[in-house]
């Protein structure tokens, strides 16, 4: 809760001017296993909780921030092949960044409250 909640919390109202006066976007690590609706198992309570936390204070960011134009979201990685992801995760660190890195780029004000894998398809909250 402290690293995944606490921590973009914290992050957000550091940021949120500098990114107000340019402009920009506060993009957040979370994950698709945070996501209430696409909840398909009952495993990793803690880790979905966290990740289903920090999706809120993603979209109150956004209700707070966008009105003075910034865009905020929250990213899904994909299960991406890391120590926590294993050996058998479907997406390699570089493809993931790098996508990243492209839905952050493409982001406009319309994408205000989003949730958005490394692809750029939207997620259900």
């Amino acid at each position: 809760m402290h690293t995944n909640v606490l921590g973009p919390m914290q992050l957000i109202d550091a940021f949120a001017l500098s990114v107000v006066d340019n402009g920009g976007v506060i993009a957040v690590l979370s994950s698709r296993m945070g996501s209430i609706q696409e909840t398909t198992s009952a495993d990793s309570l803690t880790y979905r909780t966290s990740k289903a936390a920090v999706n809120m204070v993603v979209k109150m960011a956004a209700m707070e921030h966008g009105l003075r134009g910034v865009t905020v979201v929250a990213l899904h990685p994909g299960w991406v092949r890391t120590d926590m992801g294993g050996e058998s995760a479907l997406v390699g660190v570089s493809e993931s960044v790098d996508g990243l890195r492209q839905v952050i780029g493409g982001l406009g004000a319309d994408s205000n409250g989003g949730f958005f894998d490394h692809l750029g398809r939207s997620l259900h909250w």
